[in-house]
């Protein structure tokens, strides 16, 4: 964008300076004071010369002398035109400017007014363009990373996917710095934000001996029983076994406000995480947590029980 920005606006100043450029010096003049010079004698050339041009103010070398005394002592030197005759070098003709000065200095202001213009245009669209592509991105990179040095849970908002013609360095690099955020989250899990937050804003260096928080929490272990039969009778298709009841317990799971913590083969370890005090004490005996859990791992049962889709894979195991 910026090469074909500069393009037209280098264009433009040209077709400007174009349009504006006056000569107000007719080749003219010099070609009648020619034929002056050469029939002197004759009067018609002179009142002819004269009849032409009314802006005359001195003429010389021709016997008879013309000068216009009052109107050249109020002139300066760039508004006396003089011309001198090829033939004859003494044989002069001024001529007033006065007009085309003052013609010529307004076309000047307005050339400079309209390049200054085209310049300033062509700042602001730089300066923005600039803005939009390179200072704008940054800006929101370190507005993103600090707010994850403040809370490293935060969800970031995912950017639209482009194609790879459309995407530029900025773009390509704050779609990495999100997934990594997305990736570190995942580590990090609920007990480590914290952690990680205190250690992200302290100034210097990092602490890497902060010492851990104390989680209450209440922890559920779900396991598939004979799973090495079930393995040995399913082969590959004990994956589709295990993701069905994973299914079906992680659903169970968060929608009782707990949370899949570790899958580990046939086996699930499912946490509950309690409120806890400043110092990391439970607070208060929250019975609501608990009864959720509980009921949570009855309709875990219930559904692999009656689930339709599992039917199959049970009569084949015969459990």
């Amino acid at each position: 964008m910026f090469p074909i920005t500069v393009i037209i606006a280098v264009m433009m100043m040209l077709a400007v300076f174009t349009i504006t450029d006056s000569n107000f010096t007719p080749d003219a003049r010099q070609f009648q004071l020619d034929a002056l010079a050469e029939h002197s004698n004759n009067s018609i050339f002179r009142d002819s010369f004269f009849a032409t041009h009314d802006n005359i103010i001195e003429l010389q070398g021709l016997g008879e002398e013309y000068v216009n005394k009052s109107i050249i002592e109020k002139l300066r030197k760039v508004e006396i035109l003089t011309f001198f005759a090829t033939s004859n070098s003494s044989i002069t003709a001024s001529f007033d400017l006065s007009n085309e000065t003052t013609i010529g200095a307004l076309y000047s202001l307005g050339t400079t007014f309209i390049v200054t213009v085209l310049l300033a245009t062509l700042g602001m669209m730089f300066s923005r363009d600039a803005y939009k592509i390179m200072i704008r991105p940054i800006e929101k990179m370190k507005s993103t990373v600090q707010k994850l040095s403040e809370n490293p849970l935060l969800h970031l908002e995912k950017m639209k996917q482009r194609g790879i013609s459309e995407s530029n360095e900025t773009d390509i690099l704050e779609q990495a710095i999100n997934k990594m955020a997305t990736l570190l989250q995942v580590g990090f899990g609920c007990a480590g934000a914290e952690i990680i937050a205190k250690s992200l804003s302290d100034v210097g260096e990092l602490d890497f001996m902060v010492p851990g928080l104390r989680v209450n929490a209440i922890f559920g272990f779900c396991d598939i029983r004979d799973f090495t039969l079930a393995t040995e009778y399913l082969q590959q298709d004990v994956m589709l076994f295990v993701n069905k009841v994973a299914q079906i317990t992680h659903k169970h799971v968060i929608e009782s406000g707990g949370a899949p913590n570790k899958n580990i083969g046939d086996a699930f370890l499912l946490v509950w995480k309690l409120h806890t005090s400043n110092d990391g004490s439970r607070s208060y005996l929250q019975r609501s947590v608990f009864d959720s859990a509980l009921f949570c791992f009855q309709k875990i049962i219930s559904d692999v029980q009656n689930t339709n889709n599992l039917a199959e894979f049970m009569q084949e195991v015969r459990f």
